[in-house]
């Protein structure tokens, strides 16, 4: 008899080898799940791939490694895609959703060093040591701790930017030996850059760390994967689900929410360090966020952590209250406010005219909205905190009205993440999660974050208009 065709799986990813490898350990994961299936990858070049000689803050576009992904997902050129979490904007496209997150590695940043100076420490390397990094938070970060040292931006994917730490008369900040020679740049010597661990670790690249920055504060979902995909095809989320790892998704729902909360992205030096306990497996039980945001030269810098007990379960005498309660809508729903709504051109999706578009102007309404609710009170339950022995500022753990709503809302989001099938505890738990996040956010706005972002901001208007004018002026 001839053997049964499998079902073919597309799974999108950006064309760098390591989004080549982290989709392949995605898809080995799912063939252990769904041996029936075959899964075939489709690869896209992003526009982050693409400029590769600007840095990432000047670029000015949240979905730089994403964009591409998300038009082939709703043009069904592919069923889902595999993101890095960290590069995936806090707003998803309408239509789209996270399916899973998985697979946290260790979000620290690490030094590697160049071959001169292997085994060495930043704080060994002499003064106006010249170091790599594309991330304004990691320059802004380690200005504070290592203020002799020189930072300089570096683009390129992993490969690349290896390269240019170990060959520096081969590559250049253009990028090309062409561009070089254009434009009469003297190669850029890297005594050291700063990547990602996780990447690092899943290229197999472990024997060049050289040291771990742990007592630095890590991108927003450094070292979470998740996979994208179109919100009404049941059959892939319910495959999905299967990869779904509950403490990296609690984790990373948190951190996503501060980021929404503070409007943050890759022009604003945002970190964070979470804390789950336990960490041994198991659901745990307690969440904790520490959050700071910097001034992009770090001399200034404002923190501030924040916890909270994970419920895990949803008591009788609460889930009668809540169905004795009028329905609300799904656009009034805290949900609603989370993730605020987006547009596109046509409620259609044409394969040949497909455009995404942010409202940003009701995202902003939608997010005060958000914040504001936090400490309003809910069937008078107050969002009110309290003192542990260690001083740390925790949630009111008793779970509120509108957290019980999304509990029981098959169809909620929390920043993106929609994993179907899945418990209402295990919403619940994703609901507390969120509003953990944004009620950080809030209380770093409230602690001077505020005035440092409008610094920012105003930094960068400023910075495009300049631009702008370079641009528009006359040519002697």
């Amino acid at each position: 008899m001839p053997s049964e065709v499998k079902q073919t799986v597309r799974v999108g990813t950006r064309r760098s080898q390591l989004a080549i490898a982290q989709t392949t350990l995605a898809i080995n994961m799912l063939k252990r799940q769904h041996p029936q299936l075959h899964f075939t990858i489709v690869e896209i070049s992003t526009i982050g791939d693409k400029i590769l000689d600007v840095a990432l803050s000047k670029i000015g576009d949240k979905s730089l490694f994403t964009k591409e992904l998300e038009v082939a997902l709703l043009n069904r050129d592919v069923d889902f895609v595999v993101h890095s979490l960290k590069d995936v904007p806090t707003c998803m496209p309408p239509g789209l959703v996270l399916g899973c997150v998985f697979d946290r590695a260790s979000p620290d940043d690490v030094v590697l060093m160049a071959p001169t100076n292997r085994e060495k420490q930043l704080a060994n390397l002499p003064d106006g040591a010249v170091i790599g990094t594309s991330a304004l938070r990691r320059v802004a970060s380690l200005q504070r701790s290592y203020p002799r040292l020189k930072f300089v931006s570096i683009r390129g994917n992993l490969n690349t930017r290896l390269k240019k730490l170990d060959e520096p008369h081969i590559h250049t900040t253009g990028g090309t030996k062409q561009k070089q020679h254009q434009s009469n740049q003297p190669p850029v010597r890297y005594d050291a850059i700063i990547l990602a661990k996780a990447g690092i670790e899943r290229l197999g690249w472990s024997d060049r760390i050289d040291q771990v920055l742990s007592d630095q504060f890590h991108a927003v979902s450094q070292g979470a994967l998740a996979c994208e995909c179109r919100k009404e095809d049941n059959f892939i989320l319910s495959i999905l689900s299967t990869l779904h790892h509950e403490s990296a998704a609690l984790s990373s729902i948190a951190e996503r929410a501060l980021m929404s909360g503070l409007d943050g992205g890759c022009s604003t030096p945002i970190g964070v360090r979470s804390h789950l306990s336990p960490e041994t497996g198991g659901h745990p039980w307690f969440l904790s966020v520490d959050g700071c945001v910097m001034s992009l030269d770090g001399s200034e810098c404002v923190q501030y952590s924040l916890g909270s007990e994970l419920p895990h379960h949803i008591s009788r005498e609460r889930k009668r209250r809540h169905s004795a309660t009028p329905s609300i809508s799904r656009e009034d729903s805290a949900e609603g406010e989370t993730s605020p709504k987006l547009t596109k051109k046509s409620s259609t999706v044409e394969s040949n005219k497909l455009e995404l578009s942010y409202d940003k102007g009701e995202k902003e309404e939608v997010k005060k909205e958000k914040l504001q609710s936090l400490t309003e009170s809910d069937d008078n339950e107050t969002d009110a905190v309290f003192q542990r022995d260690d001083k740390l500022e925790l949630l009111n753990s008793t779970a509120s009205s509108t957290e019980l709503h999304l509990a029981e809302d098959h169809e909620a989001l929390f920043m993106g993440v929609h994993v179907k099938p899945i418990c209402s505890v295990a919403r619940l738990r994703m609901a507390r999660a969120e509003h953990l996040g944004f009620e950080l956010a809030k209380r770093l706005l409230s602690s001077g974050a505020d005035r440092i972002l409008e610094t920012i901001r105003a930094h960068g208007k400023a910075a495009e208009h300049s631009s702008r004018s370079e641009k528009s002026a006359p040519v002697d």
